[in-house]
């Protein structure tokens, strides 16, 4: 009876292994180009742009899953809840208009235009939904002139939007994991807060990914997690616990490194080091 509750286990366990990688391997992911004139805020979630030129912004969050009347929802609150508390609207000056349109692959696009008043802010967020998960994207301008600006962008990234629906990567070969692993360093753009005036801004940063050879993945900024050549001694694990959105895992698969951070998607999608260089949204990351 002991063994054949002991295999029975077993097999539990191997079904729930097989419907978690099921499950991430049909989590749809948003792709689109970034808007030009932009500049992407941090590492984090959201996907996060400031422009140039104007008083706009722009935030796009990853598909998550819901339960309910996601359109209703939306209808009723904007899903305000789903925005990041820095660009989560206080007083709607009227009633939100709303609208649909088409991108490939999704199963639903609906789209709210609001103003914001107390401090004026016009808004649009765009819900994207495609089986049981939902993204959104949000954008806002300062002014009427910069929403006009910003709404010439938002038509460009509306073109490039499809939703897709990848497969599980592949696992991570031994060959793989030694031809990334090491401590890379680069210049990003950090968000701070100005102790000063008050406010948040932008400013370049020494940024930092940490890759072992087994598959794990860390970063952070300002200084390295560890020292170039006492990498093996980093404990991946502590760090996931207290700084999980910076923690994850990589694989490379037809050639692409795939990086997925916990609690982030997207994936990070790019090409392998090459010469001791990592290319990561953009910015060069050198091995060190």
């Amino acid at each position: 009876m002991a063994v054949r509750n002991l295999l029975l286990a077993v097999l539990v366990l191997q079904v729930l292994a097989v419907t978690h990688a099921a499950a991430q391997s049909t989590v749809p992911v948003l792709r689109y180009t970034p808007p030009a004139n932009a500049i992407q805020i941090g590492t984090g979630l959201p996907d996060d742009y400031s422009f140039t030129g104007f008083d706009g912004s722009l935030q796009i969050y990853p598909f998550r899953p819901f339960t309910g009347n996601v359109q209703e929802g939306f209808q009723t609150n904007l899903l305000r809840h789903w925005i990041a508390p820095r660009y989560q609207e206080q007083n709607l000056g009227g009633a939100p208009q709303f609208m649909t349109m088409s991108i490939p692959g999704a199963d639903l696009v609906l789209i709210a235009t609001f103003l914001e008043t107390g401090y004026l802010h016009v808004h649009r967020r765009v819900l994207i939904v495609a089986g049981n998960h939902a993204a959104i994207i949000d954008a806002s301008a300062g002014t009427q002139q910069s929403f006009a600006a910003l709404s010439q962008y938002l038509g460009a990234l509306g073109d490039s939007l499809r939703v897709e629906t990848p497969r599980a990567p592949a696992a991570l070969t031994a060959a793989g994991g030694r031809a990334v692993a090491g401590l890379y360093q680069g210049m990003a753009m950090k968000v701070t807060v100005n102790t000063i005036g008050g406010g948040l801004y932008n400013k370049p940063a020494l940024h930092y990914y940490l890759f072992s050879a087994d598959g794990r993945v860390y970063r952070r900024y300002d200084f390295p997690p560890v020292a170039a050549t006492n990498i093996a001694s980093f404990d991946f694990d502590a760090a996931e616990q207290v700084d999980r959105s910076d923690s994850g895992r990589y694989t490379i698969d037809n050639g692409r490194l795939i990086i997925r951070m916990q609690d982030q998607l997207p994936d990070i999608v790019t090409d392998p080091p090459k010469n001791g260089v990592l290319t990561i949204n953009s910015v060069a990351y050198q091995r060190q």
